[in-house]
């Protein structure tokens, strides 16, 4: 068989396995996955004039264009033709296609004949932080790819329509995400340079300049409105005095664990080390194969610049950034997918980077079906929690508490023992009725459209420092009563276990749920419990 045929029937294979995680169970279930699909909702149903007076006593939309917005938008309209996990199948349908295509497209670019090394993408597609439900950086990142990939036709062929074309995924890549936008504006930056060919005559180097100069000029011209809004994002978030750089000796030992891909449990690890390993050997044996041809300017040099920025950005800024958290994983991985271009265009086309690509793709489809397994399992101890759902009245203030935010099987058993899957998993139940649920974390950071009012805010009335998500979770329902004015009609509990009474703050508020509460709903396996207010 034709090996370019072999790797279009790999290729579509690959976006058929991945579009089959997702569709396969009731509920691609991701640690933050709910919160925007009800968030959504709230903003679908304000927009639309339902159950604004409802809502509007607890919410407010946020007014400033901020970053991470993207997937509530995108939600938000995808709920006017489909219900709410639909709606969010469709939405990570479309970035698995927009992810593929993308890396796939600028791959491409590097080395158009590789077919197989393209096939290293699928590795990255479903990554720590998509597990954790970060869909905006996830949108961002994909969005990333294609606004290299333009600005490189861009500097090919200079004309209105590519600009105007690049300008538009600038402002794409900025309201998906920050850190994808500041990454491919990097990336972009020192492509305007490695683009342009040296020249040693004197004439040839002012031609050099030039040309730099202008790449540049147009890069940030496309580049600065959206900077102005990052700067001002950044300046409303940072609450810590700045940016304080250090080698932190735990990255150091943590680079080769390749945690970025480690998504649901400890099954993936080794696979991940393995993927850590084989792409660390071809990045060497790349730069190796680079320097015996000696020191040359390569037009793609942009891409190991930025490769190296993220490395940098990985082993020496903070794990908090600006308000977001995760920023080193973030790092890590953005190193191994601009790792993955660097060598693309490095190496050149043979067997190696053929056999590369297949085994990376042979990974893909191990840890794909360790992964669905452990989504199934999920899905199916979800299922056991909407059960719930028909017992609670529509308006009402629901709050649930989490005592197994990794979940647990029918048995008990941890289903997700490196991602917390399920420390809002009931925020599903909004979408099909109008409910407050007070874990609503999202509405606590100022960076999404929709933010908590003061006068209701559960983190700040009901408990302190993010107590409600806490092991156990702490808080005080008469405090909350007191200072909002709103009763909390239900409380849901998710893998309760009377062993946690040994802490005293909960063993109060679990006082004052047995006091004021009836059990009014418990699964079979009882891993739910539904609490009514007397």
């Amino acid at each position: 068989m034709n090996p370019d045929k072999t790797a279009r029937i790999l290729l579509l294979s690959g976006y058929g396995i991945c579009l089959l995680q997702v569709w396969l169970p009731d509920y691609y279930l991701t640690g933050d996955g709910p919160c925007h699909v009800y968030n959504a909702q709230i903003l679908h149903d304000l927009w639309s004039g339902r159950n604004a007076i409802f809502y509007g006593h607890f919410f407010q939309v946020v007014g400033s264009p901020n970053p991470n917005w993207m997937s509530h938008l995108l939600l938000a309209g995808l709920l006017l033709l489909f219900k709410g996990v639909m709606a969010e199948k469709i939405l990570l349908s479309g970035y698995i296609i927009l992810f593929i295509s993308g890396f796939t497209r600028l791959l491409r670019r590097m080395d158009a004949h590789s077919a197989y090394w393209q096939l290293a993408a699928f590795a990255f597609v479903f990554h720590y932080v998509l597990a954790k439900g970060f869909f905006n950086f996830s949108f961002g990142i994909a969005i990333m790819f294609w606004m290299t990939d333009a600005w490189l036709a861009l500097l090919t062929k200079r004309n209105a329509g590519h600009i105007l074309g690049f300008f538009l995924l600038v402002c794409l890549t900025f309201f998906a995400h920050p850190v994808a936008f500041a990454f491919g504006a990097a990336c972009c930056g020192t492509l305007a340079w490695s683009t342009v060919r040296p020249r040693n005559s004197s004439t040839g180097r002012h031609a050099y300049s030039r040309r730099v100069l202008g790449n540049l000029l147009v890069c940030s011209v496309c580049l600065l409105p959206c900077l102005i809004l990052l700067l001002k994002f950044a300046a409303g978030q940072a609450h810590d005095g700045g940016v304080a750089l250090h080698l932190a000796r735990y990255k150091v030992l943590e680079f080769p664990d390749f945690n970025c891909l480690v998504s649901l449990t400890t099954h993936e690890v080794w696979p991940v080390r393995g993927l850590w390993a084989l792409l660390t050997c071809l990045l060497v044996y790349a730069l190796v194969v680079r320097l015996r041809k000696g020191i040359k300017w390569h037009r793609f040099d942009g891409l190991l610049a930025t490769m190296l920025f993220a490395l940098f950005v990985y082993f020496f800024f903070p794990d908090k950034l600006f308000g977001g958290s995760l920023f080193v994983v973030r790092a890590q991985y953005i190193w191994a997918l601009f790792s993955v271009c660097s060598i693309g265009y490095l190496l050149p086309r043979g067997k190696t980077k053929n056999i590369a690509g297949l085994l990376f793709f042979a990974t893909f489809i191990g840890l794909s079906v360790m992964r669905m397994k452990c989504m199934a399992v999920a899905s199916s101890s979800l299922n056991e929690i909407m059960k719930a759902e028909p017992s609670i009245l529509p308006g009402s203030v629901v709050l649930p508490l989490d005592f197994s935010p990794g979940g647990r099987d029918d048995k008990w058993q941890v289903i997700a023992d490196r991602n917390w899957l399920f420390c809002h998993a009931w925020q599903y139940m909004g979408t099909d009725k109008p409910l407050i649920l007070l874990d609503n974390y999202e509405a606590n950071t100022g960076y999404f459209p929709l933010v908590w009012k003061d006068s209701t805010n559960p983190y700040h009335l009901f408990c302190h420092n993010g107590e409600l998500e806490s092991q156990p979770p702490h808080g005080s329902v008469k405090s909350y009563k007191n200072a909002s004015g709103s009763s909390i009609d239900y409380v849901l509990l998710w893998c309760y276990e009377d062993k946690w009474l040994e802490d005293e703050p909960f063993n109060r508020l679990y006082r004052e749920i047995k006091t004021g509460y009836e059990l009014i709903y418990q699964s079979e396996t009882g891993r739910v419990e539904l609490y009514k207010k007397k």
